[in-house]
């Protein structure tokens, strides 16, 4: 019979009558669960690690079984090498799942001295087997010891503590049975015995008949103390998302906001206060669109908000019985499963303060005409329209004529209602893009964008008639203009100076007139 067919019939023999058999596919089954726990515990550290620890184990098996088959010292060293290496990688997973600092080292550290003493035998002088396995047990009992020691005094996690301990005291009797092997291995090298069919060996066969056993085990023990952890973690985090419900449905009763739940943009719960800002009951909120609650110009916008939930308040005209009013809205993604939450506010006050602020900080407080810094920040915005479009623009100069004598005769009362009264006529005769500002006493300034010198004067001087033809105060007042056209590369001040220049000459020809700037 051939030298091969010989070596297959005594490796399937081998196989058969031994427990290697059995140990193969325990430690293949260890690989293949060690594999699904990572799959479901992730992103949990530690099961990855136990992965690749067992994989590596069985490829060193494998390997093994291969030099069984061909006697190839290569096999031999790379089988036995990823096999203490495949240890150590579970042991170092052990304190990657505790959260301690995992002694990597130990990797190479492990595969590398076994490559070195299985390459001396090998290749540099040959040593008794027995030796061989003492070496490799010795190294592969001193890795759990680490881990059972890590298991054992670890403190966080209380409620791990005992499955802990169970995977510790796996690990003991795995280190036990291991440090067993290498005194036997060594016992039987002292005496001169030397086992050329290892697994006729007692210290080969001792792990496969009671190591591998206690290392499944210890993998089992491993696989619970994930799932504790997992049935812990998930225990707190149901308690966190209870307690979080409860703060947020306080919140909800508490606030002087209307809050409201929403999903795929349609209300699932509201607070109290929603129902009496929009004078709507609980029911008929639920189930209806958040586009409802505002005005039709701004579902536009609503949308754009709802696709943006960044949480940042936007101000929008709602919808109260029909009747719109101020509202300040910001959205917040609530879950990542699509629910968001809306917090609305009544801000009506608030902007009606608002605009009374920016009346007060940009009007003359007597003519209630605009102030010089509230009609030079506009004018020049106009002025710089004008320019970009290549549009008309005039701006007018006018001074009630013979004012000093109206308070001197008949009093500042009389001068100030005066005042009022021709401030209202030139605020109602000019257009909504006009300009009236009041500059002076009794000197007002008058912009009129879109308008050339010919269309300016016509209209000022249908006021200025209009002025002369009726009482102010029971008086008859009357007004000099000056008017001057914007130019090409004209600013604001000098544009000004020219409708100055042209008011004096209006007044230096009579009063009572307008004058256009040269």
């Amino acid at each position: 019979m051939p030298q091969s067919s010989c070596q297959s019939a005594w490796v399937m023999e081998t196989l058969y009558f031994s427990p290697l058999l059995l140990g193969i596919n325990l430690m293949l089954g260890s690989a293949i669960a060690s594999t699904a726990l990572w799959y479901f515990a992730r992103p949990y550290r530690g099961p990855g690690v136990w992965m690749s620890g067992a994989w590596m184990l069985n490829l060193g098996i494998w390997l093994f079984i291969g030099y069984m088959a061909s006697a190839s010292p290569w096999l031999n060293i790379a089988g036995n090498s990823l096999q203490l290496a495949g240890e150590a990688l579970l042991m170092v997973g052990v304190f990657r799942f505790l959260g301690l600092p995992p002694p990597w080292w130990t990797v190479p550290a492990s595969a590398g001295a076994m490559s070195l003493v299985m390459s001396w035998h090998w290749f540099v002088a040959p040593i008794n087997t027995e030796f061989v396995v003492t070496f490799y047990a010795l190294i592969g009992g001193l890795l759990p010891i680490q881990a059972c020691r890590a298991l054992w005094v670890a403190r966080e996690e209380p409620e791990l503590r005992g499955v802990r301990r169970f995977v510790a005291l796996a690990f003991a009797g795995f280190a036990l049975i291991t440090l067993l092997r290498a005194l036997l291995g060594l016992i039987d090298g002292l005496q001169g015995i030397e086992h050329v069919d290892v697994t006729r060996s007692v210290p080969y066969l001792l792990p496969y008949n009671f190591g591998i056993p206690l290392w499944v085990i210890g993998l089992v023990g491993l696989a619970l103390m994930t799932m504790r952890r997992i049935l812990a973690d998930s225990r707190r985090h149901a308690e966190q998302a209870e307690d979080s419900a409860e703060r947020f449905e306080r919140l909800m009763r508490i606030t002087q906001a209307g809050v409201v739940v929403l999903e795929r943009g349609r209300i699932v719960d509201a607070n109290p206060m929603l129902e009496t800002l929009f004078a709507r009951s609980r029911e008929h909120l639920l189930s209806a669109n958040l586009h409802s609650l505002f005005a039709p110009a701004e579902q536009t916008r609503i949308e754009e908000l709802l696709g943006r939930a960044d949480g940042q308040p936007h101000d929008l005209e709602a919808l109260r019985d029909a009747v719109p009013f101020a509202a300040e809205i910001s959205i917040a993604q609530l879950r990542e499963d699509g629910r968001q939450v809306a917090e609305i506010r009544d801000v009506s006050r608030r902007k009606a303060l608002e605009q009374q602020l920016l009346h007060l900080a940009t009007t003359d407080p007597l003519t209630e005409a605009l102030n010089r810094r509230a009609f030079e920040e506009r004018a020049s915005q106009a002025l710089q329209r004008s320019q970009r479009q290549n549009l008309p623009l005039c701006l007018a100069m006018l001074d009630l004529d013979h004012f000093k004598q109206v308070n001197d005769r008949h009093g500042h009362i009389t001068g100030d209602a005066v005042l009022r009264e021709f401030s209202l006529l030139c605020r109602q005769r000019a257009r909504a893009t006009d300009l009236f500002a009041r500059v002076g006493g009794e000197e007002f300034i008058l912009l009129l964008p879109d308008s050339d010198l010919e269309a300016a004067a016509q209209g000022l001087e249908r006021l200025r008639t209009n002025l002369a033809e009726r009482n102010l105060q029971g008086l008859r007042i009357s007004v000099s203009i000056g008017l001057a056209e914007w130019r090409p590369g004209e600013t604001l001040e000098q544009l000004q100076q020219r409708a100055d220049t042209a008011l004096y000459a209006a007044k230096v020809a009579g009063r009572d007139r307008l004058m256009r700037a040269t």
